[in-house]
């Protein structure tokens, strides 16, 4: 369900407020906040009263629970807890903790060691025998999917788009004119007893290339209450899919249509074909428009939450959902599925099949023969990684793609990133044009261009025009570049040059270059 699922990987992650503490910790006020679920709290508090017993077992168990349940580093919980285990004193769960740190810190077999222990200890209150093995399953496949590294480049969206708050689930049309996500910031939205604030839908634009200062979306998407979250967008960006869990609704799919560029419409509800008294929880249209993909833990699934399509009727409405079967669902959770411009890949997100750990993305291949999606694959490290990962939105190329990671050097908690998939080929624009002469009684004999990639300093390649007519032609991908032309007898020229990606790419640019005599 959505609401147990936000809460444990975004809301209890916020670190950035400024409450006031006692300068000496209050036990008190750590025990409540704990309680509550308001780890930010309740860390600094424990973390105080530390600074004063350093040894204490109760304190340092109750910080490593407060690092494991945060979006910061949860391997800061290790050193805790193995002073509580070095104390001699301890429950069994001080084991599986201690197992889910070293999974965080990718210490695979220190991590199947402790789940170990905690097995033959006769386990406790913290996992089942069969989450233990399926935790000591996801360190196996993380140590072999780790081993090969996909060819992958992550851009951090920056400060127009990131914030110290949990932003995430990005959803970008095909032309990547625009993207929709959702953010915990503190905006004038409902603050929880958590410490975390409501969830509301941002947009940005893109204006030369760049994305925009985000803004909310219009007041008839967003309210002040409760959480609002877009987890669908079709391809064209026409239509959005949002999810609602305020006074107006339980936690049930809207449909909201663009009415102007970049306004949508008043959200309608879904008709009971997708939503059901269960929950129904991401979602994601075809580009035609004529199916839905969504996923939901209604009773008669394969376990946890399934992911099942259903189709418009020729008389209108939604007809009656399908399981996408024991090819794409598992025993597991499969979450957020994603179906690609050409509706021939499935991405989505799943705690079965090869995880690395918790949500891991994966991508299924649509058989026209037998009509359903198959070749379930983990899209591999570091797009996927022991924490969850849960969204992943590709653009029409399948070059670039959008999703929300925990990295080295991000803004804060959850950030947004376009991902470049190096290994497919990229846009390039054509550069084109004369190369012209102020002097038309002086002959243009001896003359070189060099393009230099202003990002890393490197010459990016040297060209020749042709002779006879002075015509140039250079191809680059998006980027930024000097352009260089040296000519015996004539000044040199030197140019820079921005080629532009996403919606403000162009496949062809024209541009004389004039020279005049020294």
């Amino acid at each position: 369900m959505i609401s147990s699922r936000i809460s444990f990987v975004f809301s209890v992650s916020l670190f950035f407020s400024v409450p006031i503490f006692s300068q000496h910790g209050d036990p008190k006020v750590a025990n409540e906040s704990l309680t509550q679920g308001n780890f930010e709290v309740a860390l600094e508090e424990y973390l105080l009263l530390l600074e004063e017993d350093s040894a204490n077992s109760t304190y340092n168990y109750r910080a490593a629970v407060c690092y494991l349940n945060s979006n910061i580093d949860k391997s800061k919980s290790i050193p805790h807890l193995q002073k509580v285990l070095a104390a001699g004193k301890f429950d069994n769960n001080t084991y599986y903790l201690l197992g889910r740190g070293y999974h965080y810190a990718n210490k695979f077999d220190e991590a199947i060691r402790m789940f170990g222990k905690y097995n033959e200890a006769g386990g406790g209150t913290a996992a089942t025998e069969q989450e233990v093995n399926k935790q000591i399953e996801y360190c196996l496949n993380a140590k072999e999917l780790m081993k090969f590294p996909q060819n992958v480049k992550f851009e951090n969206l920056g400060p127009n788009i990131n914030t110290v708050y949990p932003d995430y689930y990005p959803f970008v049309p095909t032309d990547e004119s625009f993207i929709v996500y959702n953010s915990r910031r503190d905006d004038g939205s409902e603050k929880l007893s958590n410490g975390s604030f409501g969830s509301n839908v941002y947009i940005s634009k893109v204006v030369n290339g760049e994305f925009q200062k985000s803004s909310q979306v219009q007041k008839n998407i967003n309210t002040t209450d409760g959480n609002e979250e877009v987890i669908g967008l079709s391809a064209k960006g026409d239509i959005m899919l949002l999810y609602y869990e305020n006074k107006i609704s339980n936690g049930n799919i809207f449909l909201s249509n663009e009415i102007n560029e970049n306004e949508f419409g008043t959200p309608v509800i879904l008709e009971s074909a997708i939503n059901s008294r269960d929950h129904e929880i991401a979602a994601s249209i075809s580009r035609d428009g004529n199916a839905i993909y969504f996923a939901s833990d209604r009773t008669g699934g394969f376990g946890g939450t399934d992911i099942y399509i259903s189709r418009k009727l020729p008389i209108g409405g939604w007809g009656p959902a399908q399981n996408l079967g024991t090819s794409v669902n598992t025993e597991w959770d499969e979450d957020f599925p994603n179906i690609s411009p050409d509706g021939m890949t499935l991405y989505f997100s799943s705690k079965g099949h090869t995880s690395m750990g918790g949500y891991d993305i994966f991508s299924a291949s649509f058989n026209p023969a037998t009509k359903s999606f198959e070749n379930v694959r983990n899209i591999g490290f570091p797009l996927n990684t022991v924490n969850d990962d849960m969204n992943f939105r590709v653009s029409e190329s399948g070059r670039n793609g959008y999703m929300a990671a925990i990295r080295p050097g991000g803004i804060g908690d959850y950030d947004i990133y376009r991902v470049t998939l190096l290994d497919v080929e990229s846009r390039y624009s054509i550069i084109k044009g004369l190369i012209k002469n102020s002097d038309p009684s002086k002959k243009i004999t001896d003359i070189s261009i060099s393009v230099t990639d202003n990002k890393t300093g490197e010459i990016y390649g040297d060209y020749l025009p042709n002779f006879n007519t002075m015509r140039y032609v250079i191809i680059l991908p998006p980027g930024e570049y000097n352009v260089m032309i040296d000519a015996a007898g004539f000044k040199a020229v030197s140019e820079n040059i921005k080629i532009l990606d996403k919606s403000s790419f162009q496949a062809e640019i024209d541009k004389d270059i004039l020279l005049s005599p020294k």
